[in-house]
C-alpha cells in the first residue's frame, strides 16, 4: 500500500517538476539534473499523506505543495554537496551538480529552485491569499535562518569537535527535521482544527529527527550504491552523528522509539485517514535506503 501511494505520488510530483522548470537553458537543465533524480520524495509523500485528514484541500494544491517542498530540499541538497559545505561529489546515484555543471552553477541552480519553491506556492489557484502567504510562512520559517539553514550552520561549526546528545539532536531537528515538519503541515493548510494539528505536528517533530537518525546509521552500515551518495562524508569532514555519540544500537532504538511515539500520536485522532501517515513513520525508521 505504501509502495504504491509513494510511486502515484512520486510521478505526480515528477511530472509537475518537469512543467514549471522547463529546458531552455543550462541552468534549468541544471535544474532538473538534480530534481529529476531519482529520489524517495518522502516529504512530497507526507504532505500528500497529511491532506488526507484535511478536508479544506485539494488534491491538486496537494502536489503543488509536494512539488514546492521537493524543491526546495533539492536546492538544500546541492548546496549542502559544495566544496564550502560536505565537499560530496555524488548525490541520488549521480554526480554532484557542482561536478556535472561547476561550482557556479550549480550555486545558482540551487538559488532557482528555492525561488522556485514558493512561485509555485503563489501560483496555486485553489489556495486563497491567506493561505498561500501561511504556506509561505510555514516554509520561509522552516528553511531560514531559524530552521534549516541554522542547522546547516550548526553542523559545520560541529566539525571536529566533540558534541553531546542534546546538541546533535538539536542539529538534527534544525537541518532536517524542520522541513520534515513544514511538510506534515502543508498538507494542514486551510485546515481549523487546532488540536488535530498540534496532534500532527508533535509526530512530525519526532518523525523528522527518527529520520536524519536513521541517515546516520545507515550512513556507517549501508552502501554509497544502495543510499545513492557518498557515505564516507560525515567522517572525511569529522562530524559528530548521532550514530557516533550515542552507538549504533542506542541510535537504533532511539529512532525505533521516536517512530512509535509518533504513531500513538495518531491513534489518537482515532480516524482511518492517518493509515499512510502511520505507514510512513514505520518506514522513516526502519527503511534500508
Amino acid at each position: 500500500m505504501l509502495k504504491e501511494f509513494m510511486s502515484h505520488i512520486r510521478s505526480q510530483v515528477t511530472s509537475n517538476i518537469e512543467q514549471f522548470i522547463g529546458s531552455s537553458n543550462l541552468i534549468e537543465e541544471a535544474m532538473r539534473y538534480s530534481a529529476l533524480a531519482e529520489s524517495k520524495m518522502i516529504r512530497a509523500a507526507l504532505v500528500c499523506a497529511s491532506g488526507k485528514v484535511n478536508n479544506n484541500i485539494t488534491d491538486k494544491t496537494l502536489i503543488n505543495l509536494s512539488t514546492s517542498i521537493e524543491l526546495m530540499h533539492t536546492y538544500s541538497l546541492i548546496h549542502d554537496d559544495l566544496p564550502a559545505m560536505d565537499n560530496d561529489d555524488f548525490r541520488r546515484g549521480k554526480k554532484s551538480s557542482h561536478i556535472k555543471y561547476g561550482e557556479a552553477n550549480a550555486i545558482l541552480a540551487g538559488d532557482a529552485l528555492q525561488a522556485l519553491s514558493y512561485e509555485i506556492i503563489s501560483h496555486d489557484y485553489n489556495l486563497t491569499s491567506d493561505e498561500k502567504i501561511d504556506a509561505i510562512k510555514i516554509l520561509s520559517s522552516a528553511c531560514g535562518k531559524n530552521g534549516m539553514v541554522y542547522g546547516q550552520f550548526l553542523d559545520i561549526e560541529s566539525e571536529s569537535k566533540l558534541i553531546d546528545k542534546k546538541s546533535i539532536e538539536n542539529i538534527h531537528s534544525l537541518k532536517t527535521g524542520k522541513l520534515i515538519e513544514c511538510s506534515v503541515m502543508f498538507g494542514q493548510i486551510g485546515n481549523s482544527k487546532k488540536e488535530q494539528i498540534s496532534i500532527l505536528k508533535s509526530y512530525a517533530k519526532k518523525i523528522g529527527l527518527a529520520f536524519q537518525i536513521t541517515d546516520d546509521i545507515l550512513e556507517i552500515i549501508s552502501s554509497k550504491e544502495t543510499l545513492g551518495k557518498s557515505t564516507n562524508s560525515d567522517i572525511k569532514n569529522h562530524k559528530s552523528t548521532y550514530a557516533n555519540v550515542v552507538g549504533i544500537d542506542n541510535a537504533i532504538k532511539k529512532s525505533k522509539k521516536l517512530s512509535k511515539s509518533a504513531i500513538a500520536d495518531l491513534e489518537t485522532l482515532n480516524s482511518k485517514e492517518v493509515d499512510m501517515l502511520i505507514e510512513l513513520g514505520k518506514y522513516i525508521s526502519y527503511r534500508e535506503k
